[in-house]
């Protein structure tokens, strides 16, 4: 069995935030992920990976967990109350955790969340690939892709498509 890939899958607006200041993605509520494949992205996974604010955020999306079904770890240093079933926390030993999932997640590994925390797997050597679908909307400022003062990281273009509605897809290996 190959060894899952850990994915940093997400929107970035054409003017390069992933969120609006207050974490808002209202601006993505006209694009259907669906549309650009995440069903099929969403099947090959076997592990989610968040950061908590973005835990905090998909709890927010209602009563029911959105990624029932899939094992999710939050990285936290916090206590989290009422876990759905099939989540855990995990202290920011990044290496740690790429190590346990590498050896035991059966698909690839989606790193949902922004910046610290593909900062803590990237200090890991743990990103396999940026997927960036940018959406041609600028929303003007809010939560960049990294911020400022991030490592300085090469990527190789592994593929790029545009898609319905201006959407385009790119695929990028750090180096």
């Amino acid at each position: 069995m190959a060894q899952p890939l850990f994915r940093a899958y997400l929107a970035v607006s054409a003017d390069g935030f992933i969120a609006r200041s207050d974490g808002s993605v209202d601006w993505l509520h006209d694009y259907d992920p669906v549309e650009f494949g995440y069903n099929d992205f969403y099947a090959g996974l076997g592990h989610i990976v968040m950061g908590r604010s973005s835990y905090e955020q998909a709890r927010a999306f209602g009563p029911d967990w959105h990624y029932a079904g899939k094992p999710c770890t939050v990285v936290t240093s916090q206590a989290l109350a009422d876990l759905p079933p099939g989540v855990r926390t995990h202290g920011s030993d990044f290496a740690a955790l790429a190590h346990e999932l590498r050896s035991g997640a059966q698909g690839d590994v989606w790193l949902f969340g922004g910046a610290q925390l593909w900062a803590g797997f990237l200090s890991a050597n743990a990103v396999d690939r940026f997927e960036l679908y940018v959406i041609p909307h600028m929303i003007g400022e809010g939560m960049p892709l990294f911020p400022p003062g991030r490592r300085d990281l090469r990527l190789e273009l592994l593929d790029v498509a545009t898609l319905s509605r201006g959407v385009i897809r790119q695929v990028y290996r750090p180096l």
